[in-house]
């Protein structure tokens, strides 16, 4: 299946949480046939294991949460929603934004925004989440009879193409590291490789990171590799903190992870002419990196991440040939070339 296929796919299908996710449900279907065991844990990690039995033990993982926003209430008199936001929603874009509902069924809806002419103080002030309202059409009676309070809310915004190899859409963050994590293990797969590798999606990096630490405790990996987004440059954003899309893959560098694994990725991508940058970090890397590192007696990890625009927002935006990079990357890792 075409790198761009399988993205889309990841990223249109809603996450809503650990337990029973369209998400899951779709990374599933797209790496039967490509691993020997599937299962999922009790926190809702989807572990995937090609090559059970043979030697090594290698763990490539990407999280598969999202972002997004919850039912905090219903307002009677309207029968609009009151929201929260889950993980790190940019709330100055919200205002306006279309949203899916995934109550008892899905409901599409958009989120309230004040006409200029109306709106009180700086207009060109966030208003904080707690002001704003999800609005899907129906009065309080018809609402109450499909949404309950703690239902998930995510962007309705469907990948759409840019010009040459760009995309944009809402959940990128983390749909491209699922998407090359499951290219490489498909390759793997398709040359015959016999050492043990296991693809981990974890649940939670939005929110504390708790599925890395539960999946990294209990496989007790020897090897890790975790994929994720990173900053692209953009105006704004400082060039030494960002990679430029299509520029390739981008190899942290960070006092939290093995020097000598960050130095062997670098060299993996050199000799294999994978392009890619150095994406220097002076502290954590805020990805489930920073917990895999440090599971049970410590994990050699490396972190290799996509540049993306507009992050956490209903637009991020990227180069598939980025995506793609990462995934050869994390493949001649692993076949150790």
């Amino acid at each position: 299946m075409e790198t761009r296929e399988i993205l889309k796919k990841i990223c249109e299908a809603s996450y809503g949480g650990a337990g029973d996710s369209e998400t899951k449900r779709v990374i599933t279907k797209l790496i039967q046939g490509i691993c020997d065991s599937i299962r999922t844990d009790a926190l809702g990690n989807l572990i995937c294991t090609l090559n059970e039995n043979g030697e090594g033990n290698t763990v490539l993982s990407a999280h598969m949460d999202k972002i997004g926003m919850t039912v905090t209430g219903i307002d009677k008199l309207t029968g609009m929603l009151k929201i929260d936001r889950v993980g790190g929603v940019d709330i100055r874009v919200l205002p306006a934004a279309r949203v899916k509902v995934l109550g008892e069924k899905t409901l599409y809806g958009c989120i309230t925004s004040t006409p200029p002419h109306l709106a009180r103080g700086d207009k060109g002030t966030a208003l904080p989440i707690t002001e704003l309202y999800v609005d899907c059409g129906l009065s309080y009676e018809e609402i109450s009879e499909i949404v309950s309070v703690g239902d998930r809310i995510e962007y309705s915004s469907p990948v759409v193409p840019l010009s040459g190899d760009r995309l944009s859409g809402a959940y990128m963050d983390n749909s491209a590291g699922c998407t090359a994590v499951i290219k490489a293990m498909a390759r793997l797969r398709e040359d015959g490789f016999k050492g043990k590798v296991t693809a981990v999606f974890t649940v939670g990096e939005e929110t504390g990171k708790g599925g890395a630490q539960t999946s990294f405790t209990a496989l007790s990996p020897d090897f890790a590799l975790i994929t994720d987004v990173s900053f692209g440059t953009a105006p704004g954003i400082p060039p030494e903190s960002s990679s430029p899309l299509s520029s390739g893959a981008m190899i942290c560098i960070s006092p939290i992870l093995p020097k000598s694994v960050s130095d062997r990725l670098m060299s993996i991508a050199s000799e294999n002419g994978i392009p890619h940058t150095a994406e220097v970090m002076g502290s954590r890397t805020m990805t489930d990196s920073d917990v895999a590192v440090i599971t049970g007696t410590g994990v050699p990890t490396g972190l290799i991440s996509i540049p993306l625009l507009n992050m956490h927002t209903p637009v991020e935006t990227l180069d598939i040939k980025d995506v793609e990079a990462v995934a050869s990357v994390l493949y001649f890792a692993v076949r150790g070339e």
